[in-house]
């Protein structure tokens, strides 16, 4: 218990993004990029094949595969295709990269769950947020709620933390005005 508290504190220090509307909190027009995709109307799929490249915002996934799911009535437009509506949830496979100006998470695949608010990578998950970085087998960034886990699966989450040294020189009573006089 007090291992997942610790790993779920740590993982908030490293991971703590603004709530997103699918790809980015800034929402806006989606640029997709693909070297193939199929619309499958009936189904209210659209699946991106190879070099995919989807940015919102200041928000960008990348993945050899992506299928989006839509819901609602149909009678409305999304990234100019008629009969859609918005976007349900997302899953992303192969080499999956989630990059935002605060954060860079990789794994094998990932899923956008609109209802949820969550965004969940799986495999050998790799989490990087400034000098520190995170390792697991399973991360939820939950996002409304600014709560991010991250499992270690069979085995253990490792983190790699750089303290800011410059809050170190601060808190012994220097600041950088200081050093750069002397």
């Amino acid at each position: 218990m007090m291992r997942r508290l610790i790993t779920t504190l740590a993982i908030a220090a490293i991971a703590a993004p603004a709530a997103l509307a699918q790809i980015s909190g800034e929402g806006g027009p989606i640029r997709v990029n693909a070297d193939t995709s199929e619309v499958l109307e009936r189904q209210r799929q659209v699946v991106l094949i190879d070099n995919v490249d989807i940015m919102q915002g200041n928000a960008r996934l990348r993945a050899d595969k992506v299928t989006i799911y839509y819901g609602g009535t149909g009678e409305t437009q999304t990234a100019g295709m008629s009969g859609f509506g918005d976007i349900e949830s997302m899953v992303a496979e192969g080499e999956v990269f989630y990059v935002t100006p605060d954060l860079k998470a990789t794994g094998d695949v990932g899923t956008y769950d609109a209802r949820a608010d969550t965004i969940t990578l799986t495999g050998e998950v790799v989490l990087v947020r400034g000098e520190d970085v995170a390792t697991g087998r399973r991360l939820v960034m939950r996002l409304e709620e600014g709560r991010t886990t991250l499992d270690g699966g069979d085995g253990q989450v490792q983190f790699n933390i750089s303290p800011n040294e410059r809050q170190g020189a601060e808190a012994d009573g220097e600041t950088p005005s200081e050093d750069a006089s002397n």
